[in-house]
């Protein structure tokens, strides 16, 4: 898809976390970020660099300190504010674009275990008031899970559980999709899998992607982009992070 603007821009934005009985706490600085649809970036910094909590900022789950631009622009011609939604506080708004636009895997799957796996995979359309079991079809064949559909998620691997989960996330056709570490507890060989339909599948629904890793090598050797969390640790637990992504427009 081509755009005038990036799917997703963030410049100067903060999120800040109070540590209890007033102690100083951690602080992520977003200089500027930016992604465009058929994009795949990696996420990388060690343990408390605040990968996750990016990914819940970007996913609409956490609330920004301060945002100067957070936009989203899921096509050609639309352009949400959404630092504007959150400081209106419209929190059924910030549900509705969090369920049309944006697929989350889980670093476990997050599977619904009393749903059938073609159930749990359905579950992103559902929430749309949508229906189309032929697109989940098709993602389950490209996923090399059809056989699995009529089963439940406790008879599954791991690796097949988040072949569930991927299938799950672009069930809707989002946006955007989001991944945190969903390869941490898995051998080598089945991160690898995991990441080549992750980047294989975003760019055929033509979907950005951000992934949240602690392998960053792997990832770039499928063809993500390396975008490092700059670290600096305070006294008595407190700490700084740092993202600087530049858009260029085309």
């Amino acid at each position: 898809m081509n755009q005038s603007a990036p799917t997703l821009l963030l410049q100067d934005v903060i999120i800040r976390h109070q540590a209890p009985g007033g102690a100083p706490g951690f602080e992520l600085v977003i200089e500027e970020f930016s992604i465009a649809r058929g994009e795949a970036l990696a996420l990388a910094g060690p343990s408390g660099a605040g990968k996750s909590t990016l990914l819940d900022l970007l996913a609409l789950a956490r609330r920004p300190s301060k945002a100067r631009h957070f936009l989203l622009t899921p096509f050609a011609g639309k352009v949400i504010d959404l630092g504007a939604v959150w400081q209106a506080g419209d929190d059924n708004s910030l549900t509705a674009i969090r369920a049309l636009h944006f697929g989350y895997i889980l670093q476990t799957g997050g599977l619904l275990p009393f749903l059938s796996i073609r159930r749990n995979i359905a579950l992103s359309q559902a929430v749309l008031g949508q229906s189309d079991p032929a697109h989940i079809e098709a993602l389950a064949a490209r996923l090399e899970i059809s056989h699995l559909l009529e089963r439940m998620p406790a008879t599954l691997s791991v690796g097949q559980r988040q072949r569930v989960a991927i299938a799950r996330a672009l069930a809707h056709r989002p946006a955007i999709l989001l991944a945190d570490e969903p390869t941490a507890s898995v051998h080598p060989a089945l991160a690898d899998t995991i990441l080549a339909l992750l980047i294989e599948q975003a760019r055929e629904q033509d979907t950005a992607l951000v992934l949240a890793t602690h392998d960053p090598d792997r990832a770039a050797r499928h063809g993500f982009t390396i975008l490092p969390l700059r670290t600096e640790a305070g006294a008595a637990g407190a700490g700084r992070s740092w993202l600087n992504r530049a858009w260029a427009p085309a």
